[in-house]
């Protein structure tokens, strides 16, 4: 075949032999730099989990690795390429046409049909691998660029309109013709397992994702803090996190029950420690199911001073209730680089669905603990919640295999209007804003205000947000009595009596 037939069947967008198209994989810096042993058993690694993806995903393939590189053939390169630039430990994954090799002229005259319309009108340069090759990439680059410069504007080798990739290994060679960049890192399942504090805001599945990027396996700890909502939202972030990054790994929430902490903190604990004895004890939480899963560390989003609470005295005050190494990946990173990076790794859109929790501190909250002063606040905070009810709620947690959660309806109790004939109840601090509606029942009091309430009457509880009138709506129906809570707090209250 001459050169004008083979460049007209590429300009009709026909890649000559597609039987010998393929994907090239290539494998991230760090696992190039490894040990033969130990680049062996990563490689293996990687090769099982690119197969659990690629099935997840409902492709068919076949994976053949080498030294520096894997080969993947596949009746549908567009979607396996899709999959696979989502497997931690690869650089880049391109779709390439074998080509013969016979000799350098006529390793050009494969390549030309296949570049010249690339490069046609355009500024080019090629860009050669060799590995072990019968020629050097020095000669394969001023070869096949004197033939392609007539189609094109000419070359730039430093800044070039268009790129002309060629890789070359033994007596085979490759035009890659389109080439996706992996998240590199280690192949995931190389460096241990880790549990993740995990709310679903920006700031854990971004902790998490950079967590296993570093080869580690994790199990998502979510603490229920009485919002059911909350939990939902937690746990669609967290299935997108796992499905899009951790396909085939069965990766697992565990939904351990700490709303019965919430409501001791409230009623014992002064309000401006409340939110570090409150990490403390997901600390706790987190280092129990460590234990029952088989984890070496655990893994939060926090980054020192991005709220008033993460400072360097309360985190170290806060680490010394976990039972093993806390690892905190965002430590020094910029708010504005998380929100970037969740969008970059799809989950911006689930996280920025999940309410903030109510803050269960009112007023000025401490900054700059003393050890002996939260210890004696757990004191106290024991005659309510102790180690064993800690274990017991850790052993009574929900475990959930993310590949098969769907989304549960929202409880009843929950409504976006005001029932007809109900009592509104303001469950905020007196410091949170002026009472809204008929009864003000702080949560702090709610153990020895609620038995004064009428069980003849329906009540609407209220909040900032939602979520402390949930914990109180549910603990009204337990007691017999007719309760809801409204969803969105005061502002939907406010925009419901117009």
């Amino acid at each position: 075949m001459r050169t004008g037939e083979k460049m007209r069947t590429y300009e009709e967008g026909r890649f000559r032999g597609d039987g010998g198209r393929r994907l090239l994989v290539r494998l991230s810096g760090e696992v190039g730099t490894k040990s033969r042993r130990t680049r062996r058993r990563f490689l293996g690694i990687l090769v099982r989990n690119m197969y659990r993806a690629l099935r997840a995903a409902g492709i068919r393939a076949d994976i053949r690795p080498e030294w520096s590189r894997v080969f993947v053939s596949t009746g549908d390169p567009a979607r396996a390429r899709e999959a696979l630039v989502r497997v931690f430990g690869i650089r880049s994954v391109a779709e390439v046409v074998e080509v013969p090799y016979t000799s350098l002229e006529g390793l050009v005259e494969e390549l030309v049909p296949l570049f010249g319309g690339r490069v046609s009108g355009r500024t080019f340069a090629v860009r050669p691998r060799a590995e072990r090759a019968p020629v050097s990439s020095r000669d394969v680059a001023y070869e096949l660029g004197a033939a392609l410069l007539p189609f094109s504007a000419g070359v730039d080798l430093d800044r070039p309109e268009v790129e002309v990739p060629v890789e070359l290994t033994g007596e085979r060679a490759f035009a890659v013709m389109e080439s996706t960049p992996g998240p590199e890192g280690l192949p995931l399942g190389t460096g241990g397992r880790a549990v993740a504090l995990f709310s679903g805001g920006f700031d854990s599945p971004v902790a998490a994702w950079r967590t296993m990027r570093r080869g580690v396996r994790l199990d998502l700890l979510i603490c229920d803090l009485g919002g059911c909502g909350q939990i939902e939202q937690a746990l669609a972030v967290a299935r997108e996190l796992a499905v899009r990054w951790a396909p085939g790994h069965g990766v697992r929430a565990h939904v351990v029950d700490l709303a019965p902490v919430v409501a001791a903190l409230v009623r014992r604990v002064n309000p401006r420690l409340r939110q570090l004895l409150l990490k403390r004890a997901m600390y706790r939480a987190g280092s129990l199911l460590a234990g029952e899963v088989g984890a070496e560390a655990l893994v939060t989003g926090e980054s020192i001073g991005q709220v008033s609470t993460q400072t360097l005295r309360n985190l170290s005050v806060a680490e010394r209730a976990a039972g093993l190494p806390v690892l905190r990946p965002l430590v020094g990173t910029e708010k504005n680089e998380i929100i970037d990076t969740a969008r970059r790794i799809g989950t911006h859109g689930a996280s920025a669905a999940v309410k903030e929790h109510c803050s269960i501190a009112t007023g000025p909250v401490e900054t700059w603990a003393e050890p002996e002063e939260v210890l004696g606040a757990e004191g106290e905070l024991g005659r309510d919640v102790d180690e064993g009810w800690m274990r017991r709620a850790v052993e009574n947690r929900r475990v959930i295999d993310l590949r098969h959660w769907e989304p549960e309806e929202t409880p009843s109790y929950v409504v976006d209007r005001v029932p007809e004939g109900a009592v509104v109840v303001d469950v905020r601090e007196p410091g949170e804003g002026p009472q809204v509606g008929e009864i003000r029942l702080p949560f702090s009091r709610a153990p020895e205000l609620l038995g004064g309430l009428d069980r003849s009457r329906e009540y609407l509880l209220v909040c900032a947000s939602g979520r402390r009138s949930e914990i109180l709506a549910r603990e009204l129906l337990e007691r017999g009595y007719k309760a809801s809570s409204l969803e969105g707090g005061v502002e939907r209250l406010a925009a419901a009596q117009g």
